[in-house]
């Protein structure tokens, strides 16, 4: 792929030209947004389960199919689609991971749930050996009772091989919408990556 600059470094690199990396990096950002967590979301498609009825990514759809018919919000549907998209990078942090990659995009108390809701879904493993108060520390932050009801509808019940869910194309257009919007923020309020006009006027405001 050639490039549209002549610098191959930074130092090198001239303010003409820093300001059309920053041009075409917007661009890009918006043209791209959602795409790279749709296409780590799909690439678990044919991985296999754990013992489950569904795989992972099948619990995901399941979870946000749940969650759409229950008539969630479509920023709390995304969360449930993606909450565990970190699965297979690391099962044991995999929700500090899908926390991560949503903070940006959602509100503090989604963020929260879904960066939190390991710990959580522990309190629904009757008969198991796993510490199912290991919630409990968190009582009385914000989110606490959303983060266990989310648990409790959209993610311990979400392993149903029969159950009808929505395909992922019915998810990906709110997955684009949200992280648009989310990266348009970014480029509206970052002072390294605003546009010259909209920083001048911001120091003149």
């Amino acid at each position: 792929m050639t490039g549209f600059i002549a610098a191959t470094t930074f130092r090198d690199t001239s303010a003409t030209e820093w300001e059309e990396v920053f041009r075409l990096s917007r661009e890009r950002d918006l043209r791209e947004a959602g795409s790279h967590v749709l296409a780590l979301l799909r690439s678990q498609e044919h991985c296999p389960t754990s013992g489950w009825g569904v795989n992972c990514y099948t619990h995901s759809l399941q979870a946000a199919t749940k969650a759409m018919q229950a008539g969630m919000d479509e920023e709390y549907i995304v969360c449930a689609l993606l909450h565990d998209v970190g699965e297979f990078l690391d099962p044991f942090n995999h929700g500090d991971i899908a926390g991560e990659m949503v903070k940006s995009f959602v509100r503090p108390d989604n963020y929260w749930m879904v960066s939190n809701h390991p710990v959580f879904q522990l309190h629904f493993r009757d008969h198991s050996r796993y510490n199912r108060e290991a919630c409990l520390k968190y009582q009385g932050h914000p989110a606490f009772e959303r983060t266990l009801d989310f648990c409790e509808r959209f993610d311990q019940s979400c392993f149903d091989g029969n159950y009808e869910n929505h395909p992922l194309e019915v998810f990906e257009p709110m997955v684009r919408r949200l992280f648009a919007r989310g990266i348009h923020r970014m480029y509206e309020q970052h002072p390294y990556a605003r546009l010259p006009e909209a920083a001048e006027a911001g120091e003149g405001a």
